[in-house]
């Protein structure tokens, strides 16, 4: 008999202290997390909660920033773009991960699938972005050196946007292999049941032991060591260290002209792949959920690695549009100029509606008689 059919959880409230688990067989038994465990949680999901709000607002600016300014032009403007957006699809399954766990959305196989799929592709997605736009910074720096082009003349304008359309095409080719990688997670009969766990507080799923892929027995374990933890996590956060290590390398040997133009977007690159690395701890404890005995792990110390590196984790997709800001002087710039050209005409918005007779006035200086 599986975990949910046994046992019915009730979850009262958003920051659960303790669950009642009904037992068929015996009475009402109460299991409580250990207070470290409470600790994590709580800690984890207050940063989670702030870095949703702050990081959904800050990548929203950025996407505004980006769209308004030139950098929309430039294929590493474009990359940045992207990012953005699925670091915010990234924070939203969050919000509906803590909604499941306080069962404000049903929590059943569908809901889990929902919240499985956007959050493993939205992940997949944003961590590959970030390593074409440590490949786009090579290309660039190598470009800089071979041909001192000037970034105003026509024959760059031209480059840049044949490098433009070669990015979208690119970006729409990540789309279909992450969607094709991911596409086992849009199926819910790979689980046979999903439940909270009242002692470790984080969604538990009961995989199928006879779900069968086509005419394949799934072999699960094999698929989340593949996508989860190489695909997903480890190869493309190894490749963010190993080309950022070889861009700041470059960049200390560049021209101080050059030097200064393409800084800005490197320190950027930098930041992102600081905070990427807290992406990884999360794959191997979803491993060790799914298919370790859990008599060979520590609970406790499972339970708070896990929330500890979920606010960690938040923090990484919540910092992109502030480090933009931060390390690039023109981004600031177009910022404060949209904001205040958007001031100016809400004033003069506000003006024509409190006047409305001002539109209808006419200077007598402007009145020209005509004599007969």
């Amino acid at each position: 008999m599986s975990v949910g059919e046994e046992f019915s959880f009730k979850i009262p409230c958003l920051f659960p202290m303790n669950e009642t688990i009904n037992d068929t067989r015996n009475s009402n038994i109460i299991l409580e997390p250990p207070q470290s465990v409470l600790i994590a949680f709580h800690v984890g999901q207050i940063v989670s909660i702030f870095c949703i709000i702050f990081g959904i607002l800050g990548n929203t600016v950025l996407i505004f920033a980006i769209y308004r300014s030139s950098f929309s032009r430039f294929s590493y403007g474009l990359l940045l773009f992207f990012i953005a957006i699925f670091d915010i699809v990234r924070l939203i399954s969050t919000a509906y991960y803590y909604l499941l766990q306080a069962q404000l959305i049903p929590l059943n196989l569908l809901t889990a699938t929902i919240y499985i799929f956007f959050y493993r592709y939205s992940k997949n997605i944003t961590n590959w972005l970030k390593v074409f736009l440590a490949i786009e910074r090579l290309l660039a720096v190598k470009y800089w050196i071979s041909n001192r082009y000037n970034i105003n003349s026509k024959n760059t304008t031209n480059i840049q946007r044949s490098r433009q359309k070669r990015i979208l095409y690119l970006i729409l080719f990540l789309f279909i292999c992450t969607l094709i990688s991911q596409h086992p997670n849009l199926i819910p009969n790979r689980y046979l049941s999903i439940h909270l766990d009242p002692v470790r507080l984080f969604l538990m799923a009961i995989p199928n032991p006879n779900f069968y892929y086509g005419q394949y027995l799934f072999d699960g374990a094999l698929f989340i060591i593949m996508s989860y933890i190489i695909i997903d996590d480890l190869l493309p956060v190894t490749l963010l260290i190993i080309f950022n290590t070889i861009l700041l390398y470059k960049l200390r040997h560049l021209p101080s002209i050059t030097s200064q133009k393409i800084a800005e977007s490197i320190w950027i690159l930098l930041f992102l792949t600081v905070f990427s690395i807290f992406v990884a701890p999360r794959s191997f404890i979803v491993f060790c959920n799914l298919y370790v005995d859990p008599k060979d792990v520590n609970n406790t110390i499972i339970a708070i690695v896990f929330h500890t590196f979920q606010g960690l984790e938040m923090l990484n997709h919540a910092i992109t549009g502030y480090a933009c800001f931060l390390s690039c002087r023109s981004l600031r710039k177009t910022l404060l100029d949209s904001i205040h050209t958007i001031c100016k005409q809400l004033q003069t918005k506000s003006h024509r509606r409190d006047n409305p007779t001002a539109l209808y006035i006419i200077e007598p200086s402007n009145i020209v008689s005509k004599r007969p």
